[in-house]
């Protein structure tokens, strides 16, 4: 358990586009107490304009973390949520932000390391970085006008967890901790990697079913030893599947 739920909270900002929506997220971020951003391949950063629009946001600014990859900026994460309007695109159906902030503040209050992840302002977030998410949420606009600017989607998101009270009690029988985003992706590679050695894929289907797999791993929340002990299994069956080769006469 945490004393602050909201120091766990990570905003993502997949390839933002415009230097004037960072410093609007970086804003909105401070009204809702929250401090950590890491922006992924920014159009345009300018991190000394930042305070033009966000007074007094250095201590935000300073530590903003710049990465070249949605799947390094979420390596160290344990529950990645993904902000879409794309009801049919998400391994699992979104739900409402109100809905889901008592969940997502209660992972947090736990201890887990959360992001909130958003998309570029023309089209948001695509299939490839949809699935590296385990949790999906929408913000209740009307229909026939539902675009958000970036820096308001960031706002609606913080400003429901930031109204949201962690649990009074939280279950202190947990051993080990959640495995990470980045770990449950290198298992996946591992496990493709496995099912390529047997011959699994024989349709073009591949991509699909890899894509199944990885939702699969992330709807069952494995802890980090569990993923190790799978990812070991992995490794083990495409090693014992090249020495049987390696005895075949050629």
């Amino acid at each position: 358990m945490v004393a602050n739920f909201r120091d766990q909270l990570t905003v993502v900002l997949h390839n933002p586009q415009r230097q004037i929506n960072i410093a609007a997220t970086v804003r909105a971020m401070m009204n809702m107490g929250i401090q950590h951003l890491r922006l992924v391949t920014p159009r345009e950063y300018e991190p000394d304009l930042i305070e033009h629009v966000a007074h007094r946001s250095a201590g935000v600014v300073e530590k903003i973390e710049i990465y070249d990859s949605l799947p390094a900026a979420l390596h160290d994460v344990t529950w990645a949520v993904g902000t879409t309007a794309r009801h049919r695109e998400t391994p699992t159906p979104p739900q409402e932000m109100r809905a889901a902030a008592p969940s997502i503040v209660a992972k947090a209050h736990a201890g887990q390391r959360i992001a909130l992840v958003f998309g570029p302002e023309d089209n948001g977030l695509q299939q490839a970085e949809i699935e590296l998410c385990q949790q999906f949420v929408t913000i209740a606009t009307d229909p026939d006008y539902a675009s958000l600017n970036l820096s308001q989607a960031v706002l609606l998101v913080c400003y429901e967890l930031n109204m949201t009270s962690p649990p009074e009690r939280v279950d202190q029988r947990i051993l080990h901790p959640p495995a990470t985003v980045g770990s449950i992706d290198a298992f996946v590679v591992l496990l493709e990697q496995a099912l390529r050695e047997i011959n699994f894929f024989k349709s073009p289907s591949a991509p699909y079913k890899i894509r199944s797999l990885r939702s699969m791993t992330h709807r069952a929340q494995p802890n980090a030893r569990e993923i190790v002990l799978l990812a070991a299994i992995a490794h083990e069956l495409i090693s014992y599947v090249k020495k049987l080769r390696s005895k075949i006469p050629h």
